[in-house]
């Protein structure tokens, strides 16, 4: 299982929302505590419209319980220079079964007024 949370993983690191979505289970779903929840159908249209900017994934956690991998990390986007959005970090919580990654949650750590909903 954690093949397909490392593929996911590198999907984002790489921008590439292809990988990302191959490493997907068929009822995948993205949860961003501001954008909202998104499907697998409906992921590539939101990747699209995230910042551009150097992301980091750091502090992976995972355990594996009853064929199910919950896995957990850090995540920081480092906006481009001159970029209107500052850097932005968080946490995100996702859950891997043996057909790939069925749903992530982002959540977001700042200080205000760091965070400012799209």
């Amino acid at each position: 299982m954690s093949e397909h949370f490392d593929r996911f993983l590198e999907g984002w690191t790489k921008g590439d929302v292809e990988m990302l979505l191959s490493a997907c289970a068929e009822d995948f779903v993205f949860d961003d505590a501001i954008d909202g929840r998104f499907t697998k159908a409906e992921f590539p249209a939101y990747f699209d419209s995230l910042s551009e900017g150097v992301l980091k994934i750091t502090d992976v956690v995972t355990e594996e319980i009853g064929g199910l991998e919950t896995a957990w990390c850090w995540w920081s986007l480092e906006a481009p220079t001159g970029a209107t959005l500052v850097s932005q970090e968080g946490a995100a919580l996702a859950k891997v079964g043996r057909d790939g990654v069925h749903w992530q949650k982002v959540t977001y750590y700042a200080r205000e007024p760091h965070i400012v909903p799209r």
